[in-house]
């Protein structure tokens, strides 16, 4: 094992980075895409996947029930540097970017002075997407289509290079944000020698390549298949940690006093509802991250209540003394509040997808995941508590909590829309109207407030006009609704990027059905 991060340590290269701020330690955000909680070692998993991170939770903060908001890269990474739910940020297709009337934390922390640095290998967290605001530097590798994305060609080790080589400009005594995400652990999980081995045979052209997750829902793989491909993902999880370790070598050396962040995005589903990847469900494979605090300001401990991605921003922006205007999380407690009082209130965290023609949203408080499907009209409710597995629905015997918590879920929401005058409305989406879910044609008088699920969904008046998008253009004087949220940039992918996305299963192609 020793080998293995002497080897990572060994292409350093010449790339130095400059003395910090010892009075302002810097903030490093690392994204470790794709990476369920209980696949890393301080979650208790058995292989080593993560001794580095694992150190970093013993002499830091570890976030035991950390939640993200969707099951897939682009909207959960708009969630952590935005502080904002998908429903604010609207970025939850691959044709909605983020819109340059979100407010992102490195616009903030650029304003008060902070060096701001960014190193990403994803298509979803590229400068397409509107990633890149608000950094002095900014590398994504030219990734500008999904054939460049898909290709998978930029691992942890470039960039690593990347974030030192950009790391070694940074001005001297300054403090600085470095915001890194990698990609490795994302299928098809292929890290290089010799971690291509660690834990199983090295992979042939015979194991199974993830076409989509509605094929392999119909084809699972063999069991000795899939164990395989579960061995394949936690070598590309070893790799990734080892590059971790190599990042935190190279603030030792420099003498720059740091705060880390080791968190993800969202899990992956290795057969637990049958299928194999992501984007799809809502279940706690999918959801349930890792989340890691530790060096300068924070304290040891673990932290049980639950926190979400979006409290990452505000918390970060707080260290700094930054603005970040209207987040929907709190700053994240750095601190251990050891146990919590029974009575007091808990707060509830929504997630959702859209992806594949689903319609599900989910809403997670006090242990309980209450689950809505919009396509097939089904609520579930599990008690993860006691049923980490999800395998017992208990929406039949409490069914006034899980209208309780459909009511809650609803209203986090919002309702940017209104009716200027009485109007009959569709959708693409279903609307929800005084924190209901009515359907898909409605009838409203004037002064009516709504919103509309999935938040992209179009929106038309009858016989008066286009369908209008989420946070479409500004209406005229004549239009018989308004909005009153921020306005979403417009992704316009050809038909050869649709097309290589399908063939991966980034966005539905005739085979794709809805999920469990």
């Amino acid at each position: 094992m020793e080998a293995l991060v002497a080897l990572l340590l060994a292409s350093c290269g010449g790339d130095r980075l400059p003395p910090g701020n010892p009075g302002t330690p810097d903030v490093v955000l690392v994204s470790v895409d794709t990476l369920r909680a209980d696949h890393v070692g301080a979650w208790g998993y058995a292989r080593p996947t993560t001794p580095f991170i694992d150190a970093l939770a013993a002499r830091g903060l570890r976030y035991a029930r950390a939640r993200a908001p969707a099951p897939w890269t682009l909207p959960s990474h708009a969630t952590l540097l935005t502080g904002r739910l998908p429903a604010r940020h609207g970025a939850v297709e691959d044709d909605v970017a983020i819109g340059s009337d979100t407010p992102l934390l490195a616009e903030g922390l650029r304003s008060r002075g902070v060096a701001t640095l960014g190193v990403v290998s994803s298509l979803f967290v590229s400068s397409r997407y509107g990633f890149d605001r608000g950094f002095d530097a900014f590398e994504d590798f030219g990734i500008r289509t999904p054939a460049e994305n898909l290709a998978g060609e930029t691992d942890a080790r470039e960039v690593v290079d990347a974030v030192l080589r950009l790391g070694a400009a940074l001005p001297p005594g300054r403090p600085a944000f470095v915001f890194v995400h990698f990609y490795d652990a994302h299928y098809a999980y292929d890290p290089p020698a010799p971690y291509a081995t660690l834990f199983d045979r090295a992979p042939t052209r015979r194991d199974p390549a993830f076409r989509t997750y509605a094929w392999h829902l119909a084809h699972p793989p063999t069991a000795r298949q899939l164990e395989h491909q579960i061995a394949q993902y936690d070598e590309a999880i070893r790799y990734v940690d080892d590059a971790i370790r190599r990042l935190s070598k190279a603030w030792e050396t420099a003498g720059r006093t740091a705060t880390w962040i080791v968190t993800s995005d969202h899990g992956e589903e290795f057969g637990e509802r049958g299928s194999w990847g992501h984007g799809h469900t809502l279940f706690q494979e999918q959801l349930h991250v890792p989340l890691v605090v530790a060096g300068a300001r924070v304290p040891v401990g673990v932290v049980q209540d639950a926190v979400g991605l979006q409290d990452l921003a505000p918390r970060i922006a707080a260290w700094f003394g930054a603005d970040l205007p209207s987040p929907d999380g709190t700053p994240l407690t750095c601190s251990d509040p050891g146990p919590t009082d029974p009575g007091s209130p808990r707060r509830a965290f929504p997630s959702e997808t859209s992806r594949f023609r689903t319609d599900r949203y989910a809403l997670y408080r006090d242990g309980l995941r209450l689950g809505v499907d919009l396509a097939t009209g089904r609520r579930t409710l599990y008690d993860l508590e006691a049923d980490p597995g999800e395998l017992e629905d208990l929406a039949g015997v409490r069914p006034d909590l899980v209208a309780e918590l459909e009511t809650l879920l609803w209203t986090s929401y919002g309702a940017p829309w209104t009716t200027r005058e009485a109007v009959d409305l569709e959708s693409r989406g279903t609307f929800l109207v005084e924190s209901q879910a009515a359907a898909r044609e409605i009838r409203l008088e004037a002064g009516r407030s709504f919103q509309v699920v999935p938040v992209d969904a179009r929106v038309r008046v009858p016989g008066r006009g286009p369908w209008r998008p989420f946070g479409g253009a500004a209406p005229g004087s004549g239009d018989p609704v308004s909005w009153a949220g921020e306005a979403a940039a417009v992704v316009t992918l050809s038909e050869a990027d649709r097309a290589r996305l399908e063939a991966l299963g980034y966005v539905p192609s005739p085979d794709d059905e809805s999920a469990p």
